[in-house]
């Protein structure tokens, strides 16, 4: 009986926990400071279909003015904001069908900014002594701050953080294939952001294939220089069968007109010398 008692205590209390996480979770991002994206999530599949309000500090609480769906259900909510909103506190309210209040968070979006990648990467080599990568942000250059990463063929990434916005140098560059991508970020001068972008799509100088395996050009010519002898042989051979053919067919052309004409003029000869005893 204690035995159960205590089975049946443990048991209420194990599922106290899991009932005040099923609450759905709201996480919201600034997006290229241009709008706010906010997106819900419960514990395993959600189950119910919630609506959304908002409200910035000192501004009227809103109604959601465009979901995200996921097969019907609403998943999340995009809304515009101001510059200055987003140094406030954001209020976020979740409803069940009903009216019933779900759960109620406050957000600081300050640093909860996520830029777009950076664009138009571009490189240049500057008398086989430097190589210089220029690229394009999407928002203000003077709240932006840049990272850069590089490598040569397959190797290890090496990051940079250059002093300049949107360009960047790499001194005495081998001759080898390099990759640069770059990210950024709201930088300290406009309230540092948590998030990077992602990175860029890639951009490349130097030989069009990696050099990550130096046997690869001599396997290659040697490889020719076999298939060149090959198929010079046999057309050697080709060549003097043919040939000898040719001299054989020109030696039996030869020989027989030559055979035909003798024996005729010798029985030429031999009939005139029959006549003469006669």
């Amino acid at each position: 009986m204690l035995m159960m008692m205590l089975l049946l205590f443990i048991l209420c209390f194990w599922n106290i926990p899991s009932l005040a996480s099923s609450n759905p979770n709201i996480n919201c991002l600034v997006i290229n400071l241009e709008y706010v994206n906010c997106m819900w999530t419960e514990q395993g599949n959600q189950k119910h279909h919630y609506t959304f309000e908002f409200r910035f500090a000192n501004y009227d609480q809103l109604k959601c003015p465009k979901y995200h769906k996921m097969n019907g259900v609403n998943m999340g909510c995009v809304f515009p904001y101001t510059e200055t909103q987003r140094f406030s506190s954001l209020d976020t309210w979740l409803y069940y069908n009903n009216g019933s209040l779900a759960t109620k968070q406050t957000h600081q979006l300050k640093q909860q900014v996520k830029l777009y990648p950076p664009y138009n990467l571009t490189v240049e080599a500057r008398k086989d002594t430097e190589l210089w990568l220029y690229w394009n942000v999407t928002q203000n250059k003077n709240c932006i701050e840049s990272e850069v990463r590089h490598r040569m063929g397959n190797m290890d990434w090496q990051n940079k953080k250059p002093s300049n916005i949107n360009f960047f140098s790499l001194p005495f560059p081998s001759k080898k294939r390099y990759e640069f991508q770059v990210r950024a970020r709201v930088g300290s001068a406009c309230g540092e952001s948590k998030f990077w972008s992602d990175w860029s799509e890639p951009v490349y100088w130097g030989p069009s294939k990696p050099n990550n395996n130096t046997d690869s050009p001599v396997s290659m010519s040697m490889t020719s220089v076999v298939l060149c002898t090959v198929g010079a042989t046999i057309m050697l051979i080709i060549l003097s069968c043919l040939l000898v053919h040719s001299e054989r067919f020109v030696s039996y052309t030869v020989f027989i007109p030559l055979f035909i004409y003798v024996y005729t003029f010798k029985h030429l000869l031999s009939l005139k010398f029959f006549r003469k005893k006669c």
